[in-house]
């Protein structure tokens, strides 16, 4: 090949596009990475603070076409210190145990970042207090809100929804009964513990979540405590997931993937198409053949070089309507919900909170008054109605990021809200959400500060994507690649979702690729999602 002429063409640097960028290049196909955005990352990017402003003013006005983002507000002076900052678009923690550990550890792009525990998940009360979920069965024996019989049932659940629950006589005919409902129902769970199962263990974003997905996720997490360390969640430096894609953007370059950023695409055309040749080969059979196809042709502002590619994978904000058209679109590997429009916030300040309730603190003499402990990362989760002001029919999730996970400077802290919403509300994200962080500022570890004041707040709406029904290409074989789109997932479901999409590209670029080198007279093994990787004598522990 020239060296503009490529296998594939990938548009786009979200994680779906990296995970699969990556994978494709470690198998061997020649590929070309592009992004209209000078950073990595996509719509999961993370920016730094300067960024994140320069990012808020260009999605301040109302919902189009052109961007899932809108509405967007912010402070009017935001603090120093801008580039210290890893601020990510699309907050998440990762399960211990799921498709994005398994990738990165496969793909060796664990190597490039680095990662911390989870500190705690707790769950707002309708009384005002802030309870610290059990993570583990020493937790639930050491916790004295829980009565003994509730214990008991509460680990008869735990025990059933880790093990292999799919043929237990508990769920028959109860899989598309609301998840609350089954807990009670079924377990003789009470209110409060069927709430915190609920909403804080296995992250529903309301009452009407049937149970089957609900335990699908849930095993998940369980199947994630204790692999490396009590918490089932571990939580990305720099940001997290912007900082994953573009590990995985550095995997896809090591292995030879050429990348494109902050160059605009001036057209994306559909080649003419070259008939199959009928060569005889030595037994005087004939077979089919091409003269490498390379399908399209792309062109980018101030880029000397007409790019081409036999395959294209884009979402379809990068493609013009006729290529659009002719792509198969990729349909999704689990159910999500396509409907539901979320309030984001992103605050800063520089005043330790804690997440934590106050018999989790230590305290060096027992006859003294608890000291409460600063939390570093935490997920706090507000159940619907449980409290004045917020939603009743949602959970809100909160994620707080400390310096711990480097992505702030020392002594600040990030505060991540995001709220699902059946529909817009009339009032701006920034009322919607001002009940929720006006707790999270509440929650000072300083008693005499009775209240936190933000050194910098953004708010927006994220609207979900659009979603087209996945369809097949007209023709036999097709030659643009339309990943599934990233609907709303729970906090450590996003990551694996996109991984499992990612791997599902794959296959089918594969598929494809593997077609056009048997036509061009290459025989061509099946190539694993991640290929083994290659053992480094010095290397002395491939863990992470």
């Amino acid at each position: 090949m020239k060296e503009n002429q490529f296998d594939v063409i990938v548009f786009g640097t979200g994680l779906v596009e990296s995970i699969t960028a990556a994978a494709l290049a470690k198998a061997g196909y020649k590929i070309a990475h592009i992004d209209t955005n000078a950073y990595y990352g996509g719509d999961e990017a993370s920016l730094s603070l300067e960024e994140i402003v320069t990012w808020v003013d260009q999605h301040s006005g109302p919902s189009d076409l052109s961007s899932r983002f809108y509405r967007a507000s912010r402070s009017a002076q935001p603090p120093s210190q801008s580039r210290q900052y890893s601020i990510c678009l699309q907050p998440a923690v990762l399960p211990s145990v799921g498709p994005l550990i398994n990738a990165l550890v496969a793909s060796g792009v664990s190597k490039y970042s680095g990662f911390r525990l989870v500190d705690c998940v707790s769950v707002y009360e309708p009384s005002g207090r802030v309870s610290s979920v059990p993570g583990s069965k020493e937790d639930i024996f050491k916790n004295k809100e829980i009565g003994l019989i509730e214990k008991r049932r509460l680990m008869r659940f735990l025990t059933f929804a880790a093990g292999d629950f799919e043929t237990a006589k508990e769920l028959e005919g109860k899989q598309e009964v609301p998840f609350v409902e089954f807990l009670r129902t079924t377990f003789s769970l009470g209110e409060t513990i069927s709430s915190v199962l609920a909403y804080a263990l296995a992250f529903s974003s309301s009452s009407t979540e049937t149970t089957l997905p609900v335990l699908h996720r849930l095993r998940g997490y369980l199947r994630s405590s204790g692999r490396y360390g009590p918490s089932p969640f571990l939580i990305g430096h720099y940001g997290c997931l912007g900082d994953i894609s573009q590990g995985f953007c550095r995997a896809a370059a090591v292995s030879g993937g050429v990348y494109i950023l902050g160059r605009e695409i001036k057209s994306i055309s559909k080649a003419p198409t070259r008939p199959l040749v009928s060569t005889p080969d030595d037994n005087g059979i004939s077979e089919l053949k091409t003269d490498q196809p390379f399908n399209y042709h792309v062109e980018l502002a101030d880029f000397p070089d007409t790019l081409e590619c036999s395959l294209l994978i884009s979402s379809p904000g990068f493609l013009p309507n006729v290529i659009q058209s002719e792509a198969l679109r990729i349909p999704q590997v689990r159910s999500q919900d396509s409907s539901k429009l979320i309030a984001r916030c992103i605050a800063i300040i520089d005043t330790p909170i804690s997440l934590r309730s106050p018999s989790d603190s230590n305290t060096q003499d027992e006859s003294q008054s608890l000291e409460v402990q600063p939390t570093d990362t935490g997920i706090l989760v507000f159940p619907p109605s449980s409290m004045q002001g917020g939603s009743t029919t949602h959970s809100a999730t909160v994620l707080l990021v400390g310096e711990g996970s480097m992505s702030t400077p020392k002594g600040k802290s990030l505060v991540y809200i995001g709220l699902p919403l059946g529909e817009e509300p009339e009032t701006s994200p920034e009322d919607v959400l001002k009940p929720y962080l006006d707790v999270v500022l509440s929650l000072s570890v300083n008693s005499s500060i009775p209240s936190i004041q933000p050194l910098f707040t953004a708010h927006y709406f994220e609207k979900p994507p659009s979603f087209l029904s996945p369809e097949r290409s007209s023709s036999s074989q097709a030659t643009c690649l339309i990943p599934p789109p990233l609907q709303f997932a729970p906090l450590p479901d996003f990551a694996d979702v996109a991984t499992e999409h990612a791997e599902r590209t794959y296959g089918k670029a594969v598929e494809y690729l593997r077609i056009i080198r048997t036509l061009e007279g290459d025989e061509e093994e099946e190539v694993a999602f991640w290929p083994p990787l290659p053992i480094d004598p010095n290397d002395e522990d491939d863990e992470w």
